[in-house]
């Protein structure tokens, strides 16, 4: 018995051998598969390309925007090379150039309240800089490369208006202009406010105050202090006056101002716009304190007058005045048929109305007393401004080439 004993004995211990062998053998497998794969997943990270990193552009910073367009305004903005026809509902940021034709003019407000007025041929940077009495502050900033503009700030705010030759900073509520011209000189204007501080290329420092002046040349150098004289009040017409003559072309209209004491001579503008882009009327060196006007159409005027010293230097003009010529009721009846008046609904956009239409080529056409442009084959296409926000009446006149009248009106509504 005891020989079997030991001969299972031996057989258990063997067959205890062989199970731990092959376990040890399975988790030996099984460590080196976790080995392999934590080895290759290792090796895949180490050689993975990082994914490119996507840089969020920084939103834009809206630093000014237009507020009226009259004819042909273009923008370039920052970082494209191609001019675009100015539209109102631009923004306008930091580096972005605005170019006024010939016979146009555009408005732009700053985001601070600074509103500057782009004469016609003129070139312009939109740009902002630090407010000198706070660094944390922005002040809203414009670089004139040529041409004339003319600002205003508002009473909390300033502005900073720079040139080839020279930088003009101004505090609140102050109004003045600003003159390149081709040769590169400066003509800094101040109409109203006080303590505007000048820098010229030349490193001149100088301040100015209401109705100072100072020409800077092409190479940087300040002239002297100029004095300028003070706009002159219009008399007559009034302000809004409505004005009847049975025949306007041989009718004399006269304009009259009260005489600045300062003044050598007067500068008379007359235009279809109060933004006096195309004028009609543009006459220096007027002597009197009046001037006739012969042969005014219909329609809706804009005037205005400014003084000049001996020395021709200029200063600002009167706040404008507007009238309207008109035929007296009744005037042209029997004088020929009304002329056929077909108009287009009309496009308002903010406070600029868009009055498309058609009439007999050779008709004079009118809208509120402004007069339009209508081409040979009589159509017509012109955009007016209106003052006033609200519900407002719109009145298209067409005269024909015999006399005869067709008038036409269209409720609108402004909202801005």
């Amino acid at each position: 018995m005891a020989p079997s004993k030991r001969q299972r004995q031996a057989e258990d211990d063997l067959l205890d051998w062989f199970t731990v062998s092959y376990r040890t053998i399975y988790v030996a497998i099984a460590l080196l598969i976790l080995a392999l794969i934590g080895g290759g997943y290792w090796f895949y990270r180490r050689n993975q390309q990082p994914p490119p990193l996507v840089e969020t552009p920084a939103p834009a910073v809206v630093t000014a925007q237009l507020l009226t367009i009259e004819g042909n305004v273009k923008v370039k903005p920052v970082g494209i090379l191609e001019w675009v026809t100015a539209d109102k509902s631009m923004v306008l940021q930091r580096g972005d150039v605005v170019r006024t034709a010939a016979g146009s003019a555009a408005e732009i407000r700053f985001f601070d309240g600074t509103v500057v007025h782009l004469r016609p041929e003129s070139l312009v940077t939109i740009d902002t800089g630090e407010d000198p009495q706070q660094s944390n502050r922005r002040n809203s900033a414009l670089h004139i490369s040529s041409g004339r503009a003319d600002f205003q700030t508002p009473s909390k705010a300033g502005s900073s208006i720079t040139t080839p030759t020279a930088t003009a900073r101004a505090g609140g509520d102050t109004n003045g202009g600003v003159n390149v011209a081709e040769a590169g000189d400066t003509d800094i204007k101040i109409y109203k406010g006080t303590d505007v501080q000048v820098e010229t290329k030349a490193g001149q420092k100088l301040s100015l105050a209401t109705n100072e002046g100072v020409r800077v040349d092409q190479g940087g150098k300040a002239g002297a202090k100029l004095q300028l004289p003070p706009a002159p009040v219009l008399v007559n017409p009034p302000h809004q006056a409505e004005i009847s003559y049975i025949d306007p072309e041989k009718a004399v209209t006269l304009l009259v101002w009260r005489p600045v004491t300062a003044a050598s001579s007067y500068h008379v503008m007359l235009d279809y716009s109060a933004h006096f882009n195309r004028p009609l009327v543009d006459r220096k060196g007027i002597k009197d304190s009046t001037v006739e006007l012969r042969g005014l159409d219909v329609g809706r005027y804009y005037w205005r007058v400014s003084a000049a010293d001996k020395d021709e230097v200029e200063g600002d003009f009167s706040t404008f005045s507007k009238f309207t010529v008109t035929r007296p009721s009744g005037a042209n009846a029997g004088n020929g048929p009304p002329p056929p008046l077909f108009i287009d609904p009309l496009d308002v956009r903010s406070n600029i109305v868009q009055v498309k239409g058609r009439t007999e080529p050779g008709a004079t056409v009118t809208v509120n007393g402004q007069r339009v442009d209508v081409q040979e084959d009589g159509s017509f296409n012109e955009f007016i401004t209106l003052q006033e926000p609200g519900k407002q009446l719109v009145i298209i006149r067409s005269t024909g080439i015999n006399g005869g009248v067709n008038e036409q009106k269209r409720t609108v509504i402004v909202a801005y």
